[in-house]
């Protein structure tokens, strides 16, 4: 019995031992996606499709080189795959996915995916529902792929939240070009968007059960969105943030939501639709362009009349124009948005300003005006960014004349300017000096008083300080008066007049200086100038005396006389006494003293009047300045009230005209603004 039952167990180890190796094999791993009809395993997934795809599922990456999948007979699906994970599609090269067989099926079909790289990727997809990318959860296309999609029957791309960031995208459905929960596209991503059946969106962005969602965030990227209901169609709010939007519905508003709509960042949005775009929220503006157009021959405006957009703070109008019924063009800059809602066409501008305000410096500057582009400024002043010319003026001040340029930067909306005082008025100084240098330091015993005096003069002064200025010249000047001759070898001669100031005008005279000359001495007399004027500060009289000195043997020349009148001066308000004399000196016992003086008048003839002499000389200047006119109170101007003005041309021909054509447009206006409420999908 044990020998039989040894054979038997023999027979089977050998039995086993001729078995072919392949039997005792392990089984390849099957991944849960399938590629053109074909389930990814681990023995095909680095050459699927003829090497033109490869799958690796430690990173759930799938890579399309240059791929073609169209083999409709094998599976309704180009790309399926059931795994809980985001798919990563990366494309290299052109690569295509084709569903047209008469039963149709979907270009892609995950979860959720993710589709990078710098390739292009095409999907033709035809049959009833059948949607070019058809995910549960997530679709995001990035990095520098170009995806193009036409669903015939379906949608080109539906999913939960859909993001484009810097990709190229052109979707084509028909029934929408995205259908999503959310759409986000960011980055400088370039998209345009088509739904080819009629009362269908562009872009059908919804609400779940809960109402959350419905939103579209647009940015930095360029968009266009074309169907027969609103190309944007959005149940929760709009945002804009720079880039460009073109919108266009051929039966509806281009654009339309349920919340609020958010336009900013210097973005440029148009808009073409047989209705108001708008919505059903706040519309509100940044800095942004908008150009809404209505192409319904019916009169019915372009923005909706319960959704005016409302520039927010910190920005402005810049440029605002419409088009109405009757294809005129209206200026609405100076209306701000308030008449939007009446017009066909209506293209505006939007710019943000900055408060800028202005330091002038130093703080002790009296009457300081300051001008931006030609205009006062008082306080601050809003301005966009950019460069504008600035002039600031003020008392005893160099005018300011340059640039200011104003950014976002807050550093730049403080602008701080620096004036430069006037230089002080030095002419009684120089005429100090040049009377010092012209005489001969040698003829006087000390002469070191007046080479001080002149040396001890800066030149650095600016007008606040012209009192120092003043003090120089005076001590100059009572240098020269205080010099006295060597040993009788000269002979000072004072000439005694008076000088009456006079108030002819509105005016108080205030400081000035009169100048005083002699000339036509009676034989020939070199004299050497020591004083020849008087300052004056007031209405009254004045003594006055002309200073010069001789040498002593000329002194007998001055018996015959001289004359002595005033130099006609340029001040403004003042008229110069032009009266000349002649002053005869009386000596005592000789020549080097001077008792006293005889004085004849010319006549109006320039004759000497011997007949009447005079006992001194005196002149009378007159001051006749007026007030200057103080300019009065503005008026307060008329408030503007809530029609819409005719445009200002200066002819007032027209104006029976223009009332006319303003309530004609308006009655046309009102009369149309009520329109059919939106038919949107609803998937």
């Amino acid at each position: 019995m044990k020998k039989k039952l040894f054979a038997i167990l023999l027979s089977i180890v050998m039995v086993a031992g001729l078995l072919p190796a392949t039997a005792l094999a392990a089984e390849p791993t099957v991944y849960d996606i399938w590629v053109d009809g074909v389930q990814v395993t681990s023995e095909n997934k680095d050459n699927l499709c003829g090497g033109t795809v490869s799958y690796d599922p430690t990173t759930h990456t799938l890579s399309l080189n240059n791929a073609t999948l169209d083999n409709d007979t094998m599976s309704d699906y180009g790309i399926k795959t059931i795994i809980p994970n985001t798919l990563k599609i990366r494309l290299t090269g052109t690569n295509s996915i084709t569903r047209t067989s008469p039963g149709g099926g979907m270009g892609i079909a995950p979860n959720s995916v993710e589709i990078t790289g710098d390739g292009t990727l095409k999907i033709n997809v035809i049959g009833e529902n059948y949607d070019g990318i058809s995910a549960g959860a997530d679709v995001k296309i990035s990095d520098k792929a170009k995806v193009i999609i036409n669903a015939e029957g379906g949608l080109g791309i539906t999913g939960r939240m859909v993001e484009i960031d810097g990709a190229t995208v052109d979707s084509t459905g028909l029934y929408a070009g995205i259908d999503a929960h959310r759409l986000k596209i960011v980055n400088g991503a370039d998209v345009t968007l088509k739904a080819t059946q009629d009362g269908r969106n562009g872009a059908y962005i919804w609400k779940d059960q809960e109402g959350n969602g419905g939103d579209i965030e647009l940015a930095a990227s360029k968009v266009k969105a074309t169907s027969y209901y609103p190309g944007l169609y959005a149940a929760g709010d709009l945002t804009v943030n720079g880039g460009e939007v073109n919108c266009t519905s051929t039966a509806d508003g281009a654009i339309w939501t349920k919340g609020d709509i958010l336009i900013k960042g210097g973005a440029k949005v148009t808009t073409d639709g047989k209705f108001p775009m708008g919505g059903n929220g706040t519309f509100t503006v940044e800095e942004a362009e908008i150009d809404a157009k209505n192409t319904n021959e019916n009169n019915i405006p372009a923005i909706f009349d319960e959704c005016v957009p409302v520039i927010a703070d910190g920005y402005h109008l810049n440029y605002a124009k419409a088009v109405d019924s009757e294809g005129t063009e209206i200026d609405l800059l100076s209306s701000g948005t308030q008449y939007f809602a009446l017009y066909k066409n209506v293209h505006f501008i939007t710019k943000a300003v900055y408060p800028v305000s202005f330091v002038v410096t130093p703080d002790s500057l009296t009457n300081v005006v300051v001008k931006v582009n030609g205009q006062e400024v008082t306080g601050s002043v809003s301005l966009e960014a950019g460069t504008y010319p600035v002039e600031v003026t003020a008392d005893n001040c160099k005018a300011y004349t340059g640039n200011i340029t104003i950014t976002a930067d807050a550093a730049t909306h403080t602008q701080t300017i620096a004036m430069t005082y006037l230089p002080a008025d030095y002419t009684k100084v120089d005429a100090a000096i040049a009377k010092a240098n012209a005489l001969n330091k040698d003829d006087y015993k000390d002469f070191s008083g007046v080479e001080a005096a002149v040396n001890a003069v800066v030149r650095d002064k600016n007008i606040t300080e012209q009192s120092e200025v003043d003090a120089m010249a005076k001590a100059i000047e009572d240098a020269i008066a205080a010099l006295q001759y060597k040993d009788a070898d000269y002979i000072k001669i004072e000439v005694p007049f008076k000088l009456t100031v006079k108030k002819t005008g509105e005016m108080d005279p205030g400081k000035e200086t009169f100048k005083f000359a002699i000339e036509r001495f009676g034989a020939t007399t070199e004299y050497v100038l020591v004083q020849d004027t008087v300052e004056t500060e007031g209405e009254k009289t004045y003594e006055g005396k002309f200073i010069f000195t001789i040498k002593e043997n000329q002194a007998g020349n001055l018996s015959e006389g001289f004359v002595i009148r005033q130099v006609k001066g340029n001040a403004e308000g003042w008229t110069y006494d032009e009266t000349k004399f002649y002053a005869i000196p009386m000596f005592a016992d000789t020549y080097t003293n001077v008792a006293g003086w005889s004085f004849l008048k010319y006549d109006e003839n320039a004759e000497l009047d011997y007949n009447n002499p005079i006992e001194e000389i005196g002149f009378t200047n007159s001051y006749s300045a007026k007030k200057p006119v103080v300019p009065s109170e503005p008026t307060e101007p008329t408030k503007p009230d809530d029609t819409i003005k005719s445009p200002q041309t200066g002819d007032t021909s027209n104006m029976v005209l223009w009332i006319a054509l303003l309530l004609v447009s308006g009655s046309a206006a009102i009369g149309t603004t009520v329109v059919s409420r939106k038919k949107k999908y609803n998937r």
